[in-house]
C-alpha cells in the first residue's frame, strides 16, 4: 500500500509534462472547476491562492487511441474521456447527425501560436493579487498546468488600457532618442510578469510590440489621441526618429532579458483619421506604411542588428484586405522587410473570412496572424463584463475557427486580465476579458472565453499543420470544426463546436484507422487528440 501512495505522490510533484495512461494522469493532474454563477447563461471557475482548476494532461497514446476534452454551457470544463478507433466499425449513416472524415494528405498552414496582451491594465490587475494568486493566474495561462499560451503582445508605451497617456520620449526635438526610457509600467509591471511567465515555460514566449501613437511632438496634431499622423514624409527626420524609437524599444527590453520576436507597425492605423478619436492612435495609410517600412523602419532595424524580427503590416480590421497588403507587398523594397500580416476582429461581422484566404493566395509567402480581439465594447452600460457568459466564449471560438480555416496561423487575445468593471482604462473604453480579477477577495474568475480559446491553445502546438476535414461546411454557424497534425506527423488534433440546443451524434473517421462515435453535448466545444501513426 505504501508503494502505491509513494507512486501517487511522485506523480503529483514530478514532471507534469510526462505523458502516462489516462486513468493515472487524469486522477492526479486534473483539478475540477469550482463553479460560481453570476446570473448569465453559464458559470465562471473561481481560483485563489490555494486552488485553481487544471487541464488534464494528454496521455501517451498507441496508434488508434485518443482522448476527447469537452467544455459545455452546462458546466463541463476540459472533461476528459478516452476513445479508440475501430477499423471494422459499421453503422447506419442515418443514425448520425454529423459525420466527419479526416485526411492528412491535404495540408495548409502551420500554427504559430496563441496568446494575449500584457497591457498596463492586465499587469496592474494581476499584480493586485497576492503573490500566490498571481502565480496561479500566470500558470493557468502559460504553464503545462494551464492552456499553454506561447505568444504575447506588448503595447509600446500607453494605450487606452493604461491609467494615463505617456510615451517613451516626451522630449521635443530629440530626434536621436537620447532621452528614450521605458516607463514604470514596463519596469514595475509588464517586464516582471513576462519574466515570470517565461520561467514557467520550456521556451520563451513569442512576444511582439505594437505602438498606439508616436510621441506628440512627432505628430501633426501634437497629441497622442485624436486625428493626427506623423509629421513630414517617409525618409525625413520625423520618420527616422520614429524608426529609431522602435529599435530602442527592442533594445531596452532585451537589456532586461526580454527578447522581442516581432513588431506591428501601427495599431489600427485607420483610427488616427477619425476626428476626435478618444484614445491613443495615429493615422497611417497603406502607402505611408509602405514607404515608412522601406525608407526608415526596415533599414534602421537591420542596421542595428534586429533584422530577424518579424515585421507585421496592417494590424487593423479585416476589411482592409487584401488591398492594404498588396499596396505594401507589391513594392519589393518594402516587402523584403515584412514577414506577416496582422489582423483584428472588430468588424468581422461585416467582412467575410474568405478575405483572409484571398489575401493568402495573393501573398502566400507572408503569414497572417490575429493580433487583437475582445468583447463588451459595444455592450450597454453595466454589461461590459458578463461573468460566465457562454455566448461570449462562443464568439471567441467561432472567430478562431473561421480564421484558422482561412489560413490564419494564430490568434492573440487582448487583455490577459481585467477588473470587475472591465478596466482600468483611462478613456473609459471598458471591455470583457477571459480572466477577471477580484483583488478584494484575492481571487480571479476564469470565464467561458478562457476555455474556448484554451481548446485551441492547449492542444495545437507550434508547427502543427492544418489538414483537410470532410464534413459539414466549416462556415456552418452551428457546427464548426478544424483539424491539424503535429510537426512529427504522428498526432491529429481536431476541435469542434456545437451551438445546437440538442445533443449531436458524431461519427469520426480517420482513413488509416477506421471510425469512432461520440455524443457532442449542446452548446459545447471539444478537442479530439489521437495518434494516427508511429
Amino acid at each position: 500500500m505504501w508503494k502505491i501512495l509513494l507512486s501517487c505522490t511522485l506523480l503529483l510533484i514530478g514532471n507534469f509534462t510526462q505523458r502516462r495512461s489516462v486513468s493515472v494522469e487524469a486522477q492526479h493532474q486534473y483539478r475540477p472547476c469550482v463553479h460560481r454563477s453570476y446570473g448569465y447563461d453559464s458559470t465562471v471557475c473561481v481560483c485563489n491562492s490555494t486552488y485553481c482548476d487544471r487541464v488534464p494532461v494528454v496521455p501517451s497514446l498507441q496508434i488508434g487511441e485518443g482522448v476527447v476534452y469537452t467544455s459545455s454551457k452546462d458546466g463541463l470544463r476540459f472533461n476528459q474521456q478516452q476513445f479508440n478507433f475501430s477499423p471494422d466499425y459499421k453503422a447506419a449513416a442515418e443514425t448520425f447527425s454529423l459525420s466527419v472524415n479526416i485526411s492528412t494528405a491535404k495540408r495548409y498552414q502551420k500554427i504559430q501560436g496563441f496568446g494575449g496582451a500584457f497591457t498596463d491594465a492586465a499587469s496592474i490587475n494581476i499584480m493586485s493579487l497576492s503573490q500566490k494568486s498571481q502565480n496561479q493566474l500566470l500558470k493557468t495561462y502559460f504553464s503545462s498546468e494551464g492552456i499553454e499560451y506561447n505568444m504575447g503582445r506588448i503595447p509600446m508605451a500607453s494605450c487606452d488600457f493604461s491609467t494615463h497617456e505617456y510615451t517613451y520620449n516626451d522630449s521635443p526635438g530629440d530626434f536621436d532618442m537620447q532621452n528614450f526610457s521605458l516607463a514604470q509600467e514596463d519596469l514595475k509591471y509588464k517586464i516582471p510578469l513576462i519574466l515570470r511567465s517565461n520561467a514557467m515555460r520550456n521556451k520563451p514566449l513569442k512576444l511582439f510590440g505594437s505602438p498606439w501613437s508616436a510621441p506628440a511632438w512627432l505628430k501633426t496634431n501634437n497629441a497622442l489621441h485624436g486625428r493626427g499622423s506623423l509629421k513630414g514624409q517617409a525618409g525625413d527626420q520625423y520618420h527616422s526618429a520614429w524608426a529609431l524609437y522602435f529599435s530602442r524599444f527592442v533594445e531596452e527590453y532585451k537589456a532586461l532579458d526580454v527578447a522581442i520576436w516581432g513588431l506591428t507597425i501601427q495599431n489600427e492605423p485607420n483610427d488616427g483619421f477619425i476626428p476626435d478619436f478618444s484614445f491613443q492612435c495615429m493615422g497611417m495609410t497603406a502607402e505611408q506604411e509602405r514607404d515608412f517600412v522601406k525608407l526608415n523602419l526596415g533599414p534602421t532595424l537591420h542596421s542595428r542588428g534586429h533584422g530577424n524580427l518579424k515585421l507585421m503590416i496592417v494590424d487593423g480590421q479585416r476589411f482592409l484586405l487584401p488591398e492594404w497588403a498588396t499596396t505594401v507587398l507589391s513594392d519589393h523594397d518594402a516587402a523584403k522587410f515584412v514577414s506577416g500580416i496582422a489582423v483584428h476582429w472588430y468588424t468581422d461581422f461585416v467582412t467575410p473570412a474568405d478575405k483572409l484566404s484571398k489575401t493568402h493566395h495573393i501573398h502566400p509567402d507572408y503569414f497572417i496572424l490575429g493580433t487583437e480581439a475582445c468583447v463588451g465594447q459595444l455592450s450597454l452600460a453595466g454589461e461590459k463584463v458578463k461573468l460566465g457568459s457562454w455566448l461570449r466564449g462562443q464568439r471567441y471560438s467561432n472567430d478562431i475557427f473561421k480564421d484558422l480555416n482561412n489560413w490564419v496561423t494564430g490568434w492573440v487575445d487582448w487583455n490577459l486580465a481585467l477588473d470587475q468593471g472591465g478596466g482600468p482604462n483611462w478613456a473609459k473604453n471598458f471591455v470583457d476579458s477571459p480572466i477577471i480579477v477580484n483583488a478584494t477577495k484575492d481571487e480571479f474568475y476564469k470565464q467561458p472565453m478562457f476555455y474556448h480559446i484554451g481548446h485551441f491553445s492547449k492542444f495545437l502546438m507550434e508547427g502543427a499543420t492544418r489538414i483537410y476535414v470532410n464534413g459539414p461546411k466549416f462556415s456552418d454557424p452551428l457546427l464548426r470544426h478544424v483539424a491539424f497534425i503535429d510537426s512529427d506527423n504522428v498526432t491529429v488534433t481536431m476541435v469542434i463546436s456545437s451551438a445546437l440546443d440538442s445533443e449531436t451524434h458524431l461519427k469520426l473517421s480517420d482513413s488509416s484507422l477506421g471510425s469512432s462515435t461520440f455524443k457532442v453535448p449542446p452548446h459545447s466545444i471539444q478537442t479530439y487528440v489521437w495518434k494516427t501513426r508511429n
